[in-house]
């Protein structure tokens, strides 16, 4: 029996073969050569993908478990060993997306070699149909998918650990890199070694990656001295070989990251026939092409920390372009720090094109960036935590902390411990925490290295995700799920059918594990329902399950919001029952709002009829009977006596439906059938003309439907009216009977008896308003009865809004000329007058021609006032209006009425009848006020006397702030007779700023003196600062021992009074920069109570020393910095002045003569021309450009007063045009 156990890991790796089925057959001592498979009848074997295998793992919630470790709920970024991950931001339903694996045979292998042959910690892995990881002592493991075994290869030469693994492209071979610089080659499928090479990369440099390229035949490998090289496999009569070529040197820059372009479109794609790589340095990344030449396609600026790699990585991806095109191109993921860039690889006119797509900015700074699928990136950062992230959308989906992983760092590879040490320092700080070797990825699917495991990181299906949801019980989060997807694929019937399905499994999940809590997520439910069209599953297998408890009632708020939306129209007759003994117990208003938004054939007509009439509903009834019942009176004959005044919602209730009916459209909305309209319209005009009602007791009026609504609302039923007087139904000759027919009805209700003298003046407006506009006839006897009306001189509660309704009605009929046999245009006028109608009167006036009276017509109407100034403006330059006669005439009412506009218009179109009108006013000073006040306001050019006259109406009906302001903004007054005028008023203030004006100090000083000793306390010191600074305004002017006088009268006064020695202080510091120091000094000793103290004096005199030190400095500081200005002028006017000229030509510019006679000479620019200035001062202009080849002259021209006879010689080299300098000539700019 010792002969039937499995083979050890130590018999694998000293066996020169390490397939186990080799030593499995040594150890049976079998021959399967022999073996028949007809024969034995050995069925044939169809191995799954390696994705198929792992995607049955479901370690989602065995996990923790397994690991042994605690599964709290509250962690912000939950870790591998808990339950589910947590979403970022909402999308993805919190851990619902990633799906976390432990491979369990791989990891015990991993720990029972480091254990039994010291294969040393993983250090490396790849991915393909095999999953190879390779470890620290250079040992390398080879798994098939289903995690067993199949073979172990130990390095022995002493290459130290294997640093880099990667797989063909149809994973028959396995390359193979070692720290200290090999690179093997084994058989996949044996674990045969077929190659091992030794120098084909940098010498004393170890490997950081292997990868194949699109071409089988073709490799590339990174060394730790940043160099790429490439390494072409050749077999020629049976002999294997390997030439190396370096593609890109480290000396240009060390390469950190390869990654090729690997195709999959099988020879579809226009880039297939190339051999694209790309590569990416600390500083920058490139793509280039290996074969069939190698070429750079593309190069950018890669910036990032420095102690972060470069990340690279390939994926095809469906792109849709902005006009609509979509195409199948490689995309490449470039990121450094906490940036990704995506990039799109495609040919364009023959030429390969890298173009730009977007970037995304995440929180930390990342190990590494993996494609899972097309549409999503998963990125791991720095603190070990993956982030999911959506391409399209640039949004985090979830999150997973993998710090419980121990994820294997490959630092030992780019700080060369192998071989020395020899890379450079920043290429060892920025692979301190690479991790290119143990986090790969293939399909969907991360696998992450642990020192002794391997994690798979998946990105689930749109299915399995609902699964996962249910099955942790997120009912909520399922169902918008499932909703997301049925409605992403609206263009797409295949998937939109299997999303419909999965709803519906769904549900019945939902059904079968909602027993105890049914009303948990109920709303969700019947969304998805409603939204597949799957009612007949709400109608039946939902309601049997809820309608026996209280869940019933959540279902029946879900369906009403549903019929809100107006999602679903017609419902279960069961349900509908439900809905209405519901609604009608909670809320009756609802329930109306329901019944109009639902289709009638599902209701119980019975049941909901007498609900409508019992709770009231009208609208709801007044619906029911026009489309259940098909009957549009029977809601007028049976609410209209209900209308009373109170009841405002069913009278503009019937007022709508009226509407509707007569213009031919449904009611609350939509359209009467078309076969059905005349029918309609007919039968609801008929039934409001009726003469009775169907319940007559023999005392009532007549037309008592019509008269219902007009003592209701007059106005509004008369619109009502005239709406339907423009349907084609009353547009031919019995049309035209039906309006007269109902006109005379109007007037015979609408009787003084029975109505309203302002109802009265709404039907004779409306009446008015139909004869203008033609459609009814011009009958002498009803237009004589409406004229009446509007020429009434005054109607009792008539409001403004009737008033300008009647005037609207009076000139519509005088505009359509239907007034013309009753009476004359001056009979029209006289009634207008009288009657205030200022718009009628206007349009006779204007009909007349009698312009000079049509202002009077604005200002009497109050509404019309803002646009009288415009009428004037339009008119003022037409004579015939007699605008400014009108002007005028009515200068009083227009000051009133908007002063600033009546300034306007006077001083822009009448300047020089201003003094006309200012006399006019004399007598009225509040007008003239106000007059010369605007004038004055617009800067018109105002007389002294004006200006004084002003002055004098401001000191009158003005504040005396307002008068200093006017004082001080104007200077075109007498100061004599202002000063006057002021005085008169006693306005000391005013009078005291005139003086200053006059530069009469010392009276201006008196009179603030005696101001002064009128004040106390605030008031008194804020008045001696106003004084200080007079005294400091008057130096120039007052001689100084006036001054002084002044000073030591002010400071007499202040010093005893104790209330000032908050400003005494100030005072003494201000008055000793204007008098002597010893009389100061004097005065404050010799005053009696004085309040300041020897402390005040000595600060006074500490005062003057600093203020006189400072004057000192600052004037020192002055005079050193105008000599330092002078000296730097001086400095450049004498590198100007020595500088070399260049002198193209020995003649004039201007009169082509020599210039070495003694005139002076210009220079005109950097051209080197030159000219006579008496030829420039001949020419009396200033030229702007050489006269010789029109170059632009610089604004200061160079001159040479006097020409030196060594510098223009006339030697025979003068004669041939040249001339003799002393140096090399300069160029003058």
């Amino acid at each position: 029996m010792s002969e039937l156990k499995a083979p050890s890991l130590q018999s694998l790796l000293e066996s020169d073969r390490g397939s186990t089925d080799s030593l499995l057959a040594e150890s049976l001592q079998l021959d399967f050569e022999d073996l028949d498979d007809a024969e034995f009848a050995i069925p044939p074997t169809i191995l799954p993908t390696l994705e198929a295998v792992l995607s049955e793992f479901d370690a989602d919630s065995d996990v923790a478990s397994e690991l042994g470790m605690p599964v709290p709920h509250a962690t912000p970024t939950p870790s591998i060993g808990e339950d589910s991950t947590i979403r970022t931001d909402g999308r993805g339903g919190g851990g619902s997306i990633m799906r976390y694996t432990l491979l369990h045979g791989v990891s015990g292998q991993l720990s029972s070699a480091a254990d039994r042959v010291n294969a040393g910690a993983a250090s490396s892995c790849a991915v393909a149909a095999f999953i190879s990881i390779g470890t620290s002592h250079g040992h390398i493991l080879n798994f098939d998918v289903t995690q067993t075994l199949r073979w172990a290869h130990q390095d022995k030469h002493g290459q130290g650990a294997v640093a880099s693994l990667a797989f063909n492209a149809d994973s028959t071979r396995l390359l193979a890199g070692f720290s200290r610089g090999m690179v093997a080659m084994l058989d996949t499928h044996t674990g045969d070694l077929l190659r091992e090479l030794f120098d084909v990369i940098t010498p004393n440099t170890g490997v950081l990656h292997v990868k194949w390229t699109s071409r089988s035949s073709l490799a590339l490998c990174a060394d730790a001295g940043g160099s790429v090289w490439s390494l072409s496999f050749t077999r020629k009569l049976g002999i294997r070989g390997c030439q190396s070529r370096c593609l890109f040197s480290g000396a240009r820059g060390e390469v950190c990251a390869v990654e090729p372009l690997i195709m999959d479109a099988q020879g579809r794609h226009e880039l297939d026939q190339y051999c694209i790589v790309a590569l990416a340095t600390l500083s920058k990344y490139f793509i280039v092409t290996v074969r069939p030449r190698l070429r750079v396609i593309k190069y950018h600026v890669l910036q990032g920390p420095p102690d972060c790699l470069p990340l690279l990585a390939w994926h095809l991806v469906l792109i849709q372009a902005a006009d609509t095109t979509r195409s199948v191109d490689p995309v490449i993921v470039v990121g450094r720090g906490n940036q990704l860039f995506f990039h799109q690889l495609f040919v364009s006119n023959g030429r390969i094109t890298l173009l730009y797509l977007r970037h995304v900015q995440l929180q930390g700074s990342l190990l590494s960036a993996h494609w899972l699928g097309p549409k999503c990136v998963a990125s791991l950062d720095t603190a070990e935590v993956l982030h999911l992230v959506d391409v399209r959308s640039s949004k985090e989906l979830e999150c997973m902390d993998m710090a419980n992983a121990g994820l294997v760092y490959g630092s030992a590879q780019f700080k060369g411990l192998a071989t020395g040490g020899n890379v450079s320092p920043a290429f060892a700080l920025a692979g301190s925490n690479a991790c290119y070797n143990s986090v790969v990825s293939r399909g969907t699917q991360l696998y992450v290295l642990g020192a002794r495991s391997l994690h798979i990181i998946g990105v689930r299906t749109w299915s399995e995700r609902i699964s996962y949801l249910v099955k942790h019980h997120r009912w909520q989060e399922a169902c918008q799920l499932a909703l997301d997807g049925y409605i992403a694929s609206v263009d797409r019937p295949r998937k939109r059918a299997q999303a419909k399905e999965r709803i519906i499994m769904l549900f019945k999940e939902y059904i079968a594990n909602s027993a105890r809590a049914p009303d948990y997520c109920l709303g969700a439910i019947v969304n998805c329902l409603i939204t597949v069209g799957e009612l007949d599953l709400l109608w039946t297998q939902l309601w049997e399950k809820l309608h026996n408890n209280s869940s019933s009632e959540l279902f029946l708020q879900h369906i009403s919001e549903h019929i809100e939306r107006e999602t679903i129209h017609s419902v279960n007759p069961v349900i509908s029952q439900a809905l209405v003994e519901y609604w009608l117990e909670h809320s009756p208003a609802k329930l109306e709002q329901l019944i109009l938004k639902l289709d009638w054939m599902c209701l119980d007509l019975n049941q909901v009829l007498k609900a409508v009439k019992k709770h009231r509903l009208y609208r709801a009834q007044i619906y029911l009977n026009t489309q259940a019942l098909n009957d549009y009176t029977a809601a007028l004959t049976e609410l209209l006596p209900l209308v009373t005044a109170e009841e405002t919602d069913l009278g503009n209730c019937l007022l709508v439906y009226v509407s509707s009916c007569l213009a031919g459209r449904g009611y609350p909305s939509g359209e009467i059938p078309v076969e059905l309209v005349h029918q309609v319209k007919h039968d609801v005009l008929r039934c409001l003309t009726s003469q009775q009602s169907k319940e007559n007791a023999g005392d009532e009026l007549p037309y008592p439907y019509l008269r219902a609504l007009l003592k209701f609302d007059t106005r509004e039923t008369l619109n009502v009216i005239s709406l339907a007087f423009q349907e084609q139904e009353f547009s031919n000759e019995l049309g035209l009977s039906h309006r007269k027919r109902i006109i005379n009805l109007l007037l015979e209700i609408m009787t003084p008896e029975n109505a309203t003298w302002a109802e009265i003046g709404c039907l004779l407006n409306f009446i008015a308003q139909q004869i203008s506009m033609q459609c009814l006839p011009r009958d002498r006897q009803l237009l004589e009865r409406v004229l009446s009306h509007l020429a009434q001189e005054e109607i009792a509660h008539e409001s403004s809004r009737q008033h300008s309704e009647r005037e609207n009605a009076w000139h519509e009929l005088l505009s359509s000329n239907c007034l013309a046999e009753i009476s004359s245009d001056e009979e029209q006028l006289h009634l207008a007058q009288r009657a205030k109608c200022y718009c009628v009167v206007e349009y006779l006036l204007e009909k007349l021609q009698r312009y000079d009276t049509i202002l009077d017509c604005y200002i009497r109407n109050e509404a019309r006032h803002e646009t009288m100034f415009a009428y004037m403006e339009r008119h003022v330059a037409n004579p015939e209006r007699c605008i400014y006669g009108q002007l005028k005439m009515h200068l009083r009412e227009l000051l009133t009425i908007n002063a600033k506009e009546t300034t306007r218009l006077l001083a822009l179109h009448y300047p020089e009848k201003i003094h006309e009108l200012l006399d006019t006013l004399r007598k009225e000073e509040a007008l003239l006020y106000v007059f010369l006040k605007c004038l004055n306001e617009r800067r018109c050019e105002l007389e002294a006397t004006h200006l004084e006259l002003l002055l004098e109406l401001h000191c009158k009906l003005d504040s005396a702030l307002n008068v200093q302001e006017f004082l001080s903004a104007n200077w075109g007054y007498r100061l004599e007779e202002a000063i006057a005028i002021v005085k008169r008023h006693h306005l000391n203030r005013s009078v005291i700023y005139l003086y200053e004006m006059q530069e009469s100090y010392a009276k201006a000083f008196e009179l603030s003196m005696d101001l002064l000793k009128t004040l106390s306390g605030e008031e008194a010191a804020h008045e001696a600062q106003i004084i200080v600074s007079l005294l400091a305004r008057s130096v120039a002017t007052l001689p100084a021992q006036e001054l002084e006088r002044c000073w030591f009268v002010l400071l007499k006064y202040i010093l005893p009074h104790p209330e000032l020695q908050s400003v005494t202080k100030h005072i003494l510091h201000e008055a000793s920069q204007h008098i002597d120091l010893h009389n100061l000094v004097q005065l404050i000793m010799n005053t009696h109570n004085v309040s300041s103290s020897f402390g005040d004096i000595k600060d006074l005199l500490m005062g003057m020393l600093d203020s006189s030190r400072h004057q000192t400095e600052a004037l020192r500081n002055g005079i050193e910095f105008m000599c330092q200005n002078l000296h730097l002028e001086f400095a450049r006017r004498y590198r100007q002045a020595s500088r070399g000229l260049w002198v193209t030509t020995t003649k004039c510019s201007v009169c082509r003569q020599r210039l070495y006679d003694h005139s002076q000479v210009l220079i005109l620019g950097g051209c080197g021309h030159g000219l006579h200035q008496e030829c420039m001062e001949e020419a009396e202009t200033q030229f702007e450009k050489c006269p010789r080849c029109y170059t632009v002259i610089p604004e200061q021209t160079l001159r040479l007063p006097h020409p030196n006879r060594n510098l223009i010689s006339i030697s025979s080299s003068l004669e041939m045009g040249a001339l003799q300098l002393k140096a090399p000539p300069r160029r003058f700019s």
